[in-house]
């Protein structure tokens, strides 16, 4: 299926994505990866705790779990479970979302430029974005390790578009985490949720667009 060609000026000149839960279905790896650390360490973790820190800094989570599960040992709680989950990624291909071939069609049919924005390491997402076979539609790529401050810091994304020669205004990102939403607003991009571990509150729903696939966040640029 060919991607369609906007006549005029598009909204959007940028689109800055994030990784896991958006561009891939791999947020319940992640899931499972901080169940089974608390578990390591003797402690039950409900799986509502860990998707309220879906896409959020490591600093946050270690703080939050600090907090929440003062018998844990935080730093090390965090270490394992993200450890955990990327080794099951680098060990696999990572399931596209739905929608995504066709919204990377667009973009590079329609001449916006493009990148990853993603908490993850750089050796993490260079491995899923090259085995899912998506890479060369990438023209930048962030990671959570180059800024000094993560999501809902809008650090990653001013990088981004700083890396794309863009003005964060002219660029849109799309986010399934209440972190990466914030952070864009923050930053003063477009901002685009596709939900994929929550549904969105009605604070979220005032500062960004919502979506249920890739495909059909194209209309944002028109």
């Amino acid at each position: 299926m060919e991607a369609p060609l906007k006549k005029g000026r598009l909204r959007y000149k940028g689109a800055i994505f994030d990784q896991d839960g958006l561009l891939f279905d791999t947020e319940i790896t992640y899931q499972r990866a901080w169940i089974e650390a608390g578990v390591r360490q003797g402690v039950v973790i409900p799986p509502e705790f860990p998707r309220r820190f879906c896409g959020m800094a490591p600093k946050l989570i270690e703080e939050l779990v600090r907090k929440e599960y003062p018998e844990l040992d935080a730093p090390l709680y965090c270490r394992t479970a993200v450890e955990l989950a990327w080794e099951r990624q680098l060990a696999s291909v990572p399931p596209k979302k739905k929608g995504l071939d066709e919204m990377l069609r667009f973009c590079r049919a329609n001449g916006v430029r493009t990148a990853v924005a993603s908490s993850s390491t750089r050796n993490v997402v260079e491995h899923n974005l090259t085995a899912s076979g998506v890479r060369g539609f990438f023209d930048e790529v962030v990671t959570g390790d180059e800024v000094e401050h993560g999501k809902p810091a809008p650090d990653i994304f001013l990088l981004a578009a700083a890396r794309l020669g863009l003005d964060p205004r002219d660029c849109c990102v799309f986010e399934d985490a209440f972190s990466g939403i914030r952070g864009a607003n923050a930053a003063g991009c477009g901002a685009v949720l596709i939900p994929d571990q929550s549904q969105p509150t009605e604070e979220i729903r005032r500062i960004c667009r919502v979506f249920g696939d890739l495909s059909s966040a194209i209309s944002v640029f028109p």
